[in-house]
């Protein structure tokens, strides 16, 4: 199952698999709404190859199937809804949700033509012949229990005997006015009540996993649960901290940078005002949602690449929650060599190991080669860089060794985390010797 969570205005992915075509019937996909969109009657639209198919929810049903329709390809999926109830016009909208179709092995060259999704006037129509047939008429269950004639003259049956006129009645007298009533006397006062009955027992209350979906946490019940467990603590005492750098070894190694000359680099990632126009559609992300270009997720994330951080890729709380992961993916080859070196200019809040991959080139573009590099990544085809983040209240340069690396065109990408380090990254090169 596909799961998806709506949220104002916004989609984002709960559950996700892998969807390939020629499917009838098959792929369900289901929704959360929060409480805004609990009334509604909604609706959700699949486009493809400018064609949009509709599937009618109402106002109960929270899953539907992908149309039969659908080939490979990208397909853009969004919600509308109508609130009946409202004394004004009311409707609500999403944003469009981008699903990837992949090609599937069927063979169905002598198969029958896929059943054709109904309009939308036809579902509708279809919802309010479901809300049950008329019943039977008085006069045909008469008949069934008796009766027997025209439905005219079973109404005439229904007509009594008109009665005979009443005798009228004579005149009453009228009443003497009564005496009043003398004072009562003050009453005693009374003895307490007994007891009152235990009430009735409240409903349970929701769950701590669905609160917490509803305050913006992204993910399935198990990865929040996860989420909750923090990294086992070392004995007390005296901690090791032996593996981090110390900032005699930050302040050596910037002294290093800034006396290396005559070197020539390969900027795969340099922050600026101008980051958006420069690697809007060269750099992809993956997030929970999917993926995306950096131009169109730096617009629904507004602190990750932002002018507050001079246009940095900011791993933050605020866009993420927490541990909140996002793999950021460079579309653009660079030809490496084992004697570069790979320089990176940023800021942590904690000292911790990071992931950093290099994934052969291939001959795919766009959002299909961050897709493919991102499916290399957790196939484990990539080859990950032994790296560690290093705590800095400031900006700092690290060098990494690519000596393990063998020649040959490489697509860079790395997965930053919303959780203590929520890493700030300024500038990624490559240092040619």
């Amino acid at each position: 199952m596909i799961k998806f969570l709506v949220k104002g205005q916004n989609i984002e992915t709960l559950e996700h698999e892998v969807i390939a075509a020629d499917q009838i019937a098959f792929v369900k996909i289901h929704f959360v709404f929060d409480n805004n969109w609990k009334p509604m009657h909604k609706v959700v639209q699949f486009t493809q190859d400018e064609i949009t198919y509709n599937t009618v929810l109402g106002t109960e049903n929270t899953s539907c199937f992908l149309p039969a329709e659908l080939t490979a390809g990208t397909v853009k999926m969004s919600l509308f809804g109508y609130d009946a109830e409202a004394t004004e016009t009311v409707r609500a909208t999403t944003i469009v949700k981008t699903l990837h179709i992949r090609q599937s092995g069927f063979d169905g060259e002598n198969e029958t033509p896929i059943p054709p999704t109904p309009d939308l006037y036809q579902q509708l129509l279809q919802k309010i012949s479901e809300k049950g047939k008329d019943g039977k008429s008085a006069y045909e269950i008469a008949v069934e229990h008796g009766f027997v004639g025209t439905e005219t003259e079973w109404l005439e049956s229904l007509k009594g005997v008109d009665g005979k006129d009443g005798v009228n009645g004579k005149n009453g007298c009228d009443g003497r006015n009564g005496v009043d009533g003398l004072p009562g006397k003050d009453g005693k006062s009374g003895a307490d009540g007994l007891p009152g009955r235990d009430g009735i027992d409240g409903t349970d209350g929701k769950s701590a996993y669905i609160i917490a979906v509803e305050h913006g946490f992204t993910g399935t019940e198990n990865e929040w649960l996860q989420s909750l467990k923090g990294a086992d603590g070392k004995d007390g005492i005296t901690p090791d901290i032996s593996s981090y750098a110390t900032k005699a070894d930050i302040a050596d190694l910037q002294e290093q940078i800034r006396q290396i000359s005559g070197i020539s680099y390969i900027s795969v990632f340099e922050n600026g005002s101008d980051v958006l126009q420069k690697y809007g559609d060269s750099v992809y992300t993956y997030y929970n949602d999917g993926y995306r270009s950096l131009a169109g997720f730096a617009e629904s994330y507004p602190h990750f690449c932002s002018a507050e951080n001079d246009y940095a890729l900011h791993f933050n709380q605020t866009d993420f929650g927490w541990a909140g992961s996002v793999f950021v993916m460079f579309l653009t080859p660079v030809a490496i060599t084992s004697k570069m070196k790979l320089l990176l200019s940023y800021m942590v809040g904690a000292s911790q190991d990071a992931e950093f991959y290099l994934i052969p080139k291939t001959d795919k573009t766009g959002s299909e080669l961050a897709q493919y590099i991102y499916e290399e990544i957790k196939a484990e085809n990539a080859l990950k860089l032994s790296f560690q983040w290093i705590y800095s209240d400031t900006s700092i340069s690290v060098m990494q060794s690519l000596e393990n690396v063998s020649d040959g065109e490489y697509y860079l990408a790395f997965k930053g985390t919303s959780d203590n380090s929520h890493p700030m990254v300024k500038s990624i090169k490559f240092m040619k010797e």
